[in-house]
C-alpha cells in the first residue's frame, strides 16, 4: 500500500514542477504536429525538406527529444500550413501563488 501512496504523492506534486509543464508543452506541440501532418498528407521526409533538416532530426522532433525555440516552432508550424499561438494559462496556480506559462496547440491559419 505504501508504494501506491508514494505514486499518488509523486503525481500530485508533478504538476508543481516547471519540468512537468515543459514536457507537457512539448507533448502538446508534437501531438498537434503529428495530427496536422496526417491531415495534410505530409511525411517525415517532406517535413524535413520543408524545414531544411534531416529526416533523423524530424524523428527527434516527433519523439519530443529536442529543445524547441520559438523560431523553430514557428518554422515547423508554417511548414504544415499552420501558425503558432502561445499564451498564458492562469487556470492553475502553483502553491507559491505563481502562474505557469503554457504553449497552446498549433492553430490553423484558415
Amino acid at each position: 500500500m505504501e508504494k501506491h501512496s508514494d505514486f499518488q504523492t509523486f503525481f500530485k506534486n508533478a504538476g508543481e514542477s516547471p519540468a512537468y509543464w515543459v514536457e507537457r508543452a512539448v507533448l502538446e506541440f508534437t501531438e498537434a504536429l503529428v495530427t496536422r501532418m496526417a491531415s495534410a498528407g505530409v511525411s517525415r521526409a517532406e517535413l524535413a525538406r520543408r524545414i531544411g533538416c534531416s529526416p533523423a532530426y524530424v524523428t527527434k522532433i516527433l519523439g519530443g527529444r529536442t529543445n524547441f525555440t520559438l523560431e523553430s516552432m514557428v518554422r515547423i508550424a508554417s511548414a504544415v500550413g499552420c501558425g503558432l499561438r502561445i499564451g498564458l494559462d492562469a487556470q492553475r496556480k502553483r502553491k507559491r501563488g505563481g502562474r505557469r506559462a503554457r504553449i497552446m496547440n498549433v492553430g490553423s491559419e484558415d
